[in-house]
């Protein structure tokens, strides 16, 4: 279930895949938001499940170009960093706060939401073939200067 679907903050990306991994990233962001335990455990599932997403959208982006992928994957990078973080803050048995989940929750909100949506996207759109035209169809659809200019 893509909680978008039920009102939730997710907008589905129309990848069954990704929208699934979504789902379950959410449900443990959810936990964590309201008021759940928000210890080491807790984040090392997440950070477990989001990295196995990253990787699964990983295989999606060789359709981006070059700078935008960069841009996707360092966005990666720095979530998995934050979550890093937050598991050393736990691991040190300092208080993690309602604030260190909602900042999780967010970033993950807008980045499902925008970038994941547009690679989704982009990987529809490269996967779609060219439409396909018969050399009659294509003449038939000339000018008839074009097609005297053809012949001569």
């Amino acid at each position: 279930m893509t909680h978008a679907s039920d009102g939730g903050p997710l907008i589905p990306t129309g990848s069954g895949v990704i929208d699934a991994e979504h789902s379950s990233i959410l449900d443990l962001l959810s936990a964590m938001t309201a008021g759940g335990p928000v210890g080491p455990a807790e984040l090392t599932a997440l950070r477990l499940e989001v990295a196995e997403h990253f990787a699964t959208e990983t295989v999606e982006m060789a359709v981006l170009t070059a700078e935008r992928r960069e841009r996707h994957e360092q966005a990666h990078r720095s979530y998995l960093a934050s979550i890093d973080a937050l598991i050393v803050t736990a691991e040190r048995g300092d208080p993690l706060t309602g604030d260190d989940a909602n900042r999780l929750m967010l970033w993950f909100i807008v980045h499902s939401n925008t970038a994941d949506t547009e690679l989704v996207e982009a990987a529809r759109r490269a996967g779609d073939e060219p439409p396909m035209i018969s050399m009659d169809e294509w003449l038939d659809s000339l000018g008839e200067a074009d097609r005297d200019a053809l012949r001569s």
